[in-house]
């Protein structure tokens, strides 16, 4: 079997140490594993496959001889990084919101739009979490009959604040069980801990977020349909891992219940989890640290000629991101693309 060189450009943060433990677990054929970060990591320790590999710095030359290079970095890392990556014949396959509406480079979801990988030019930008976790449920639905609108409640996890997310939750929730005021909050705008914080990120002129924003655009841009109405509220809530979406849709034919539950689950990386005489039904601490994206409560909107509601939950550190990303670059060795984008280079 080839095998291939892999950088993982922000190895040691939440997203990046979870590639590193995809790698291994897909059994992804790496020869050499390149682990980089900022300069004051340089040596740390990694264990890989058994093996001790070591810190490197991420500078451009780091990427010489790298065939996939993923990248779990801050977007002004990943806008320098990722260009000097590609221009030395890896494929870049980035995590930051810098690229993904680039019209020139490919956002991608394996289950959704692999056919799109083959027009990139040397980078391939991996969606928000949340729009990865909706969009896996909305593909086997649009497939059926089109999708004409979208109505997204998101409620996303502290994880989406790394780990200094998590820990200011566990911190909170320790300082009011022991009856001590809450530590105050550094991560997020609020207390977090027993609270909704009903906007993530920053605020657009128009009383939108930039979290919403991203879930709209991107959905339009992997499904192909520019003008699809879709609109979006996003609330960071008090769970440690895994964001769950509550959907709205509203289809141009009528699609059914018994429909959308036989697509649902016949779809790559999806589970259907909707059993309401044992009360099963998507939630996060079942979720937590899997590949799938659980689906339930799926029910006809009553309000609408043809609307479907249903509510889904997905690990949004791994399929989220991490996952998604080794999904990618299994995709690029499957269809020979690796290869081909280093002839284009050499």
């Amino acid at each position: 079997m080839k095998t291939y060189n892999v950088a993982v450009a922000g190895a040691l943060g939440l997203v990046g140490s979870t590639m590193v433990r995809i790698l291994e677990e897909y059994d992804f054929p790496v020869n050499r594993l390149k682990l980089l970060e900022s300069k004051e990591w340089v040596g740390t320790p990694v264990r890989f496959k058994g093996e001790t590999l070591f810190v490197e710095e991420g500078t451009e030359d780091a990427f010489e001889g790298v065939d996939i290079a993923l990248f779990a970095t801050h977007e002004a890392v990943s806008a320098k990084l990722a260009p000097a990556a590609a221009k030395r014949g890896a494929i870049a396959i980035d995590n930051s919101r810098h690229f993904r509406l680039d019209p020139n480079v490919p956002l991608v979801v394996p289950e959704v739009n692999p056919e799109d990988l083959k027009w990139h030019n040397g980078i391939i930008a991996n969606p928000n979490c949340t729009t990865i976790g909706t969009i896996v449920v909305l593909k086997p639905i649009h497939d059926i009959s089109p999708i004409k609108r979208v109505v997204a409640s998101t409620y996303q996890a502290v994880s989406g604040g790394a780990i200094r997310g998590q820990l200011e939750l566990k911190k909170q929730c320790v300082d009011i069980a022991a009856g001590f005021e809450p530590s105050p909050p550094t991560v997020f705008a609020y207390q977090i801990a027993y609270n909704l914080i009903p906007f993530i990120d920053v605020f657009e002129d128009d009383g939108y977020t930039r979290e919403e924003w991203k879930m709209i655009h991107e959905t339009r841009k992997m499904l192909h349909v520019p003008d699809m109405a879709i609109t979006d509220t996003a609330i960071r809530v008090p769970v440690l891992n895994c964001h769950s979406v509550s959907c709205n849709i509203e289809t141009r034919d009528k699609v059914t219940v018994q429909q959308a539950r036989e697509a649902l689950s016949k779809a790559p990386g999806v589970k259907v989890v909707d059993d309401i005489e044992k009360l099963e039904f998507p939630q996060p601490i079942r979720v937590s640290g899997g590949n799938l994206v659980h689906v339930g409560r799926i029910r006809e909107d009553f309000s609408i000629e043809n609307g479907l509601n249903l509510f889904l939950v997905s690990d949004n550190v791994r399929k989220g991101a991490a996952q998604n990303a080794v999904q990618i670059a299994q995709v690029l060795v499957e269809q020979g693309l690796v290869e081909e984008w280093q002839r284009r280079t050499s």
